[in-house]
């Protein structure tokens, strides 16, 4: 057995890293560093989300892998990019208070709903700030960086575009690319999944967010997230502030000056102190069912499997669905039915 991961974002790099802890033989093909989904990514897990402030897909499990997995990377790779950290969440009306109460107490959700509080000198937040346990941030640029560099040293990564037409399948089931041969490709090329021309269903409804990294000068507090429709996110030396939607666009990796212009409209309504802006950035998130992911092989195409449609939760969901797909390669095992890309084909 011998794999070709295409695209090394989140997805393609869980699940790397899920196929070496069982020894398995792989390769990581990936386009030079770019603007892409998972290095743009805010890499916030919420576990209440949505206006009705509800627990995600499969998010028991999810959560317990993710909070394996991360630092089980930082330790192995000598990094730093997970923190547990709660999400104060912006209740603007008496429906969104009333919601939250009722989240307090039942039983899915009372875990994570916590208590209100005020909101940070210098900012200027509407209602009641709602405290969200078993959140957590995760650096994504950082951990897909050096997982990528340490790919690079095993001699398990190649800088390559690689397209459906570069992989030539042999009358044994093999495939041939850049002088090798693999058992199996799995496509991680999140929403250009899509553009494949045997991929079409995979589509979805991708969306191009924008974010901004600036430097909020008087901003001194770092005790967790604040969530109000968007997110800002302490950075190590700088504030993380996004996302938009789009969707439709020019150039994906661009960022726009309209969504620029909305993200500074509502920062400004907020934070009442000086700030500098250092950059902004765009991506595009892909997104098929609704944020859910999809893992498994791709119908008609023998040997071929996909892992794409992570969208705003991937780094919720990432190390769990890595973890069955790295499963089903090495051992065999059933991919859950809610993972298979199989239904949207029909």
């Amino acid at each position: 057995m011998n794999i070709l991961i295409i695209g090394q974002g989140i997805a393609g790099s869980c699940l790397a890293w899920e196929l070496k802890r069982r020894g398995a033989e792989f390769t990581v093909a990936d386009r030079p560093v770019a603007e892409t989904a998972s290095r743009v990514a805010a890499g916030l897990v919420n576990p209440l989300t949505g206006r009705a402030f509800r627990p995600g897909w499969r998010q028991e499990e999810c959560l317990s892998a993710a909070e394996a997995f991360y630092p089980e990377t930082e330790r192995e790779l000598g990094g730093s990019w997970w923190q547990k950290t709660p999400i104060f969440r912006e209740l603007e009306t008496e429906d969104q208070l009333e919601v939250w109460q009722e989240r307090q107490t039942a039983p899915e959700s009372c875990a994570y709903a916590g208590p209100l509080f005020p909101w940070p000198e210098h900012w200027e937040g509407r209602g009641k700030a709602a405290y969200t346990r078993g959140s957590a941030v995760l650096h994504v640029e950082n951990m897909v960086t050096a997982m990528r560099r340490f790919f690079m040293e095993q001699g398990r990564f190649v800088e390559a575009d690689v397209s459906p037409a570069d992989i030539r399948p042999d009358a044994d089931g093999l495939f041939h690319w850049n002088g090798r041969t693999f058992s199996h490709i799995v496509w991680c090329t999140g929403w250009e999944a899509g553009l494949h021309p045997d991929m079409s269903p995979l589509k979805g409804r991708p969306s191009k967010g924008t974010i901004l990294d600036l430097d909020l000068k008087e901003l001194d507090w770092h005790a967790g997230i604040l969530h109000f429709g968007h997110w800002l996110v302490h950075n190590g030396s700088f504030w993380r502030f996004g996302a938009t939607y789009a969707w439709a666009w020019d150039a994906p990796g661009i960022p726009e000056a309209p969504a620029v212009q909305e993200l500074m409209l509502d920062l400004v309504k907020r934070y009442s102190g000086n700030m500098d802006v250092i950059r902004a950035r765009a991506a595009v998130r892909p997104i098929i069912r609704r944020s859910q992911p999809v893992a498994g092989p791709i119908p008609g195409l023998d040997g071929q499997f996909v892992f794409s449609g992570l969208g705003s939760k991937g780094v919720t969901t990432s190390p769990w669905s890595a973890a069955q797909l790295a499963g089903h390669l090495v051992c065999g095992t059933d991919l859950p039915p809610d993972l298979l890309p199989a239904a949207l084909w029909k």
